[in-house]
């Protein structure tokens, strides 16, 4: 009887860790334009169909106001893909991730606003962000749901300088994981050139402790000149973006079980 459950529960786990091989990123694909004040702007960016993606770079300059857009910005987005970077994937509030890469931003001038960095677009919640930016030098996370944390910024005398490297790291654990009824998320942050290597931890405030409605997630630019610059710009290189899924809770659940069935099976013998 004991080898039968064991039989049946191994099989479980095996179809289990088959399901979630096929699931993982594979790549990443370009959503250019996703903001577009600036439609006559010069745009050259990538996606990827590897995961980890080497590099991935956005570069959007020559911001002429053409009459149809305003005085806003430009957003460019490369989201994960589970088709080689076909198609941006969509994942469910309930499924895990880590996101990392580590990101050079530079610009033609830091003011008004370029901003980079990492995103999850949810579906119904608004979108996280775990970003730097060219003028107040801020690095920072919040957004639709998920903690709030400041890392650094020029008034603290360790903000973010553009044209230089920084590593940014994201990891979400979803409701039933950590936390009964809300995800976790975790931000790190690696910055040698002022001195920061921290992390910090917090869970959603949202009512659904969770990005709303499921999420695309990836990695973004965006920005606008003054005064219709022409000889403004952002050019932001993302180098070793890699995004690993993090079981779902059933999932872990389900391998729990296979382990101690295995056990089981190992003592009946």
């Amino acid at each position: 009887m004991i080898k039968s459950i064991s039989r049946v529960l191994s099989a479980c786990v095996a179809a289990c860790l088959v399901t979630s091989a096929h699931a993982q990123v594979n790549g990443y694909h370009a959503d250019p334009r996703v903001f577009n004040d600036f439609s006559t702007s010069t745009l050259t960016m990538n996606g990827s169909a590897t995961n980890p993606a080497p590099n991935i770079t956005i570069d959007d300059r020559n911001w002429l106001n053409d009459g149809t857009g305003g005085n806003g910005a430009n957003r460019h987005d490369v989201r994960a893909s589970k088709d080689l970077g076909a198609t941006d994937a969509l994942f469910g509030p309930n499924q895990g991730y880590v996101i990392s890469t580590t990101l050079n931003l530079t610009d033609g001038s830091n003011s008004p606003r370029k901003e980079a960095g990492i995103r999850f677009n949810s579906v119904n919640g608004g979108d996280g962000l775990l970003i730097i930016n060219s003028d107040a030098g801020e690095i920072v996370a919040f957004g639709a749901g998920a903690p709030f944390h400041l890392f650094g910024n020029n008034a603290g005398g360790n903000g973010y300088t553009p044209g230089t490297p920084i590593t940014l790291t994201e990891r979400y654990d979803p409701p039933g994981t950590v936390n009964a009824t809300k995800g976790l998320v975790t931000y790190t942050v690696n910055y040698p050139t002022k001195g920061i290597n921290a992390s910090f931890s917090g869970l959603f405030d949202n009512l659904e402790g969770s990005p709303a409605g499921g999420y695309t997630l990836g990695v973004y630019a965006q920005g606008g000149p003054l005064n219709n610059d022409p000889n403004d710009f952002l050019h932001a290189v993302f180098t070793n973006v890699t995004v690993t899924l993090v079981p779902e809770p059933a999932s872990i659940g389900m391998l729990s079980m296979g382990a101690l069935a295995l056990v089981a099976r190992r003592r009946s013998r």
